[in-house]
């Protein structure tokens, strides 16, 4: 499973976004029921695959977040069946 994303460029209150330390990929089986996660610890990076997932529908959504430890909203949920 290859999952992409957009990285943001503002935080909330739309002052440039300066220390972006990275994303958390949510997923699970079940929609908006996340029982997965993998911290990508990387700003550079938004493409990641996701090896040997059993066959089923997941859902996933992405946050970013910051050195602080800050992280965002999720991202708008995707889905996609492995076969």
């Amino acid at each position: 499973m290859t999952l992409t994303w957009t990285a943001p460029t503002e935080n909330t209150n739309g002052s440039a976004l300066t220390d972006l330390a990275g994303y958390t990929i949510h997923y699970g089986t079940q929609s908006h029921v996340y029982t997965s996660t993998i911290d990508v610890e990387n700003a550079g990076l938004t493409t990641y695959v996701i090896s040997n997932l059993p066959a089923g529908t997941y859902f996933f959504v992405v946050t970013d977040f910051t050195n602080n430890g800050i992280s965002s909203a999720d991202s708008a949920q995707i889905s996609a069946t492995v076969r």
